[in-house]
């Protein structure tokens, strides 16, 4: 059976999307592009916006129209929440919560082999966490090590759609560490929908998960995904100086530098508690790289609240910010509240954010400029395949020269020259025996 895959939203949803991909290859389903025609069809949906949802619903008419006599799986969040209207849309013949999403594969096997199917598979979101390391298609394994949320912040529907926060048990996680080391893979990332919640259901917390796992020798390096500013104790910031093993990069959940601001999106801390944060970061080790999530554009933001964001972000350390404009969703608190920003306004303010990113990204790229990193490779550049893509430690994307390159090496190298957002890396001296060489 052919089957084709379309993932919306986080990255936890791409990891999800991967452990079903590489699940559906051990059961003897033949992976295609999601343009070709197809037995099956999985969307992994997101319900962050009302876009996200119309995209889902736009893909699963498309998917139907590639191939009327295949059957489309509309799974994950916005099946979680959405269930009412999406049941009644004739081109989605599986509708799968979260709760269900990994059993997907199940679902089709049936119905191909008996000709009839259930479409209802919505129950209560209890989330989805592989107790098993499912594998990657990429260079760096992903590990997602917690689900669901207990916040309710007001203008997210993700608590609804992912239910109430729960974790895999320490010992289960560095199975999985294990299994991926086992692989090749030199490279975790530790993922969630809110990673600073792992642990709250066994009586421990991230920094000591992540001191479990850098108690077994020669294991890989450890990335972690996006924490709220409050989020980050000092026995986590004491790891990167300890630990060479954590990767000095941090996504940081900002949203706005106006406490009223953050008052009304109900988040949990003041704008100063990420000043304060990020300068121990960096103290900690002043390569970090601090990317930033601002949300531009949240009802009752006028000019003076958004000066406050600008202040705090240019009196702050950081490395990039990674900017969204407010969208209202249905069934959050935000949707209601007032005055509305036009979207004009909206647009313009993202601008002046952007600009301030780059800027403050090309600083920090040049900042790094002739300093020894860990590459781990992971594809060829595209139109050149001598030439390989990888990141650093610190969330550096690089180019390498690399003719006898392949996928997971990991080898260290200087940073050269900065093109665009990427660094050329050249070998070192001491490093010479590595298949890589300069490019000028």
């Amino acid at each position: 059976m052919r089957i084709a895959f379309k993932t919306f939203g986080c990255k936890a949803n791409r990891n999800d999307t991967d452990s079903l991909y590489l699940e559906a290859v051990r059961r003897g389903f033949t992976p295609v592009e999601e343009n070709e025609a197809a037995d099956a069809y999985v969307i992994n949906t997101c319900t962050v916006t009302e876009n996200a949802d119309r995209d889902a619903r736009h893909q699963a008419s498309r998917f139907k129209r590639q191939n009327q006599g295949a059957l489309v799986a509309l799974v994950g969040c916005y099946a979680q929440v959405g269930r009412e209207e999406l049941l009644k849309l004739p081109e989605v013949d599986f509708l799968i919560g979260t709760a269900n999403k990994f059993k997907t594969l199940d679902y089709f096997e049936e119905a191909f082999r008996t000709k009839t199917w259930k479409k209802d598979h919505v129950e209560e979101a209890r989330g989805f966490l592989p107790e098993y390391f499912p594998g990657s298609r990429n260079a760096r394994a992903t590990i997602k090590i917690q689900d669901g949320c207990n916040y309710k912040c007001s203008f997210c529907i993700i608590p609804e759609a992912r239910g109430r926060s729960r974790s895999l048990s320490p010992d289960l996680v560095l199975k999985q560490v294990t299994e991926a080391n086992r692989q090749g893979f030199r490279e975790i990332v530790l993922t969630g929908i809110h990673l600073a919640h792992y642990g709250w259901d066994h009586g421990t917390d991230l920094a000591k998960l992540l001191e479990k796992i850098f108690s077994v020798p020669n294991g890989p390096r450890v990335r972690v995904s996006t924490l709220d500013p409050f989020e980050i104790p000092d026995n986590l910031i004491e790891l990167l100086t300890a630990e060479s093993r954590l990767c000095p990069h941090f996504h940081i959940a900002l949203q706005s530098g106006n406490d009223e601001i953050l008052r009304k999106m109900r988040r949990l801390y003041k704008a100063h508690e990420f000043t304060d944060v990020t300068a121990k970061l960096i103290l900690a080790n002043p390569d970090t790289f601090i990317g930033v999530d601002v949300i531009v554009g949240f009802p009752g933001e006028g000019e003076a609240e958004f000066r406050d964001t600008v202040d705090l972000l240019e009196k702050s350390d950081w490395t990039k910010l990674h900017v969204f404009s407010f969208s209202a969703r249905r069934g959050t608190v935000a949707a209601s509240l007032k005055p509305v920003v036009p979207e004009k306004v909206i647009a313009e303010r993202s601008q002046i954010l952007r600009e301030i990113s780059q800027k403050r990204y090309q600083r920090f790229l040049e900042s790094q400029l002739g300093k020894d990193k860990e590459v781990v490779f992971e594809k060829p550049a595209k139109g050149e395949n001598s030439v390989w893509q990888g990141h650093t430690e610190n969330y550096i994307p690089t180019l390498t020269l690399a003719p006898e390159g392949s996928t997971k090496l990991v080898t260290r190298l200087k940073l050269d020259k900065v093109s665009d957002e990427k660094i050329w890396t050249v070998p070192l001296l001491e490093n010479s025996t590595a298949p890589v060489s300069s490019l000028h």
